[in-house]
């Protein structure tokens, strides 16, 4: 690296200091990564700070202290600060002033504009931290499960037409320039999929004409797409959506019993299956350590088994995280009463060796081929907004 870079590219500039130091800025002076010595940190729209790295090929996510995040973002405007402007064309010099007018109670009251554009704190998908995140529903019809704790207590409430426009028209004028780092759209939350499809064709066409980026989706086990038949799909890959993210959490019958009897695990199997029919990629999220040691083999085998007889083909992807158990009360008093035995955080990367195994496996000897997609090891701590 040289001993000092300046770079603008896709919306986000870039300043580094030496061979030790690189940080990554929107137009409007939000950080965005931090790195020292390797070491990279990335800040939420919340204005946490996560330090980020590898433990036997797993992301690990740690969230730093007040006052080491507030002195290495201090140490980020000093950067841009202190950077020579002489080599620089206009164009750079007033993007880099931009930058440097920015402090961290600049960033704290920015975090709060942004954050109150949301009816509660937004998760995205793993993956998708790059992405504008907007809010078409919120809530979810199931409040009890670990991906979903943040929902507790609410039910799904979907935005007007009017409402819906006026929150993506906030949205714009809050990020400003700094929606030119952003590289999708995810339609929040887990409802939005159900949505009353002419209502969803017209917001996705809409999308696709102001921002011109990829639209992405999710739904988990407990909130299935009711009200989408095989032509609802068709018609939604037609007017731009180009991803569903699915979250299985497990394939095992008994595992997902644990939460709802009348969860029927082999209904998200038939909507994948259907959404892959119809041209849409899907990236499937599986939780490690769900179900604890009593079902450690059921959730293993449960899991390889549903994924073996997804149509999964190159474009689409599998996540596997493992569960924090002290983010969901809940969950908790499930595996007291039932004695499920948590599974420690290095069992828990050892069943995520076991998934990847098995899942490629069971894939080979339901369709005599190999699964040709990628298997990642993630940490869903990463995946907030």
């Amino acid at each position: 690296m040289n001993r000092n870079l300046f770079r603008i590219n896709n919306g986000i500039l870039t300043i580094a200091s030496g061979n030790e130091e690189v940080a990554n800025f929107d137009f409007e002076g939000r950080i965005l990564f931090y790195t020292k010595n390797g070491l990279m940190h990335r800040r939420s729209t919340d204005n946490t700070l996560f330090r980020l790295g590898w433990e036997n090929d797993v992301r690990t996510v740690v969230s730093l202290g007040r006052t080491e995040t507030d002195a290495i973002y201090s140490r980020c405007y000093e950067l841009a600060r202190n950077f020579p402007t002489d080599t620089l064309n206009e164009e750079e010099k007033r993007i880099l002033a931009s930058v440097s007018s920015r402090d961290t109670s600049w960033l704290e009251s920015d975090a709060r504009k942004i954050t109150s554009l949301y009816s509660i704190k937004p998760i995205m998908p793993p993956d998708q931290s790059s992405a504008v995140y907007l809010e078409l529903s919120s809530g979810t019809n199931w409040n009890r499960c670990t991906i979903s704790s943040a929902y507790a207590g609410r039910t799904i409430q979907g935005k007007s037409e009017g409402e819906f426009s006026a929150h993506v028209n906030r949205i714009k004028e809050t990020l400003g320039e700094g929606i030119k780092a952003k590289k999708g759209l995810f339609l929040g939350d887990p409802g939005a999929l159900d949505f009353d499809q002419k209502e969803l064709l017209g917001i996705l066409d809409r999308l696709k004409s102001d921002f011109g980026l990829p639209v992405f989706a999710a739904f988990d086990i407990f909130t299935t797409p009711k009200r989408k038949n095989m032509i609802s799909y068709q018609d939604l890959k037609t007017h731009g959506l180009d991803r569903i993210f699915v979250f299985l959490q497990s394939g095992s019958y008994k595992v997902i019993k644990l939460f709802n009897e009348k969860i029927n695990v082999t209904e998200t199997l038939n909507i994948v299956n259907n959404i892959k029919d119809h041209g849409i990629s899907v990236s499937i999220v599986v939780l490690a350590g769900l179900g604890g040691k009593k079902f450690d083999i059921d959730h293993v085998e449960g899991s390889a088994n549903i994924i073996s007889q997804m149509y999964l083909e190159s474009g689409d992807m599998i996540f596997l995280s493992p569960v924090i158990e002290e983010d969901d009360a809940h969950y908790m008093e499930i595996m007291e009463k039932e004695k499920l035995g948590r599974l420690s955080p290095a069992e828990k990367l050892q069943q995520m060796d076991r998934l990847a195994k098995s899942i490629k496996e069971s894939f080979l000897d339901m369709n005599g081929r190999e699964l040709q997609i990628p298997i990642v090891k993630y940490d869903l701590r990463e995946a907030v907004f």
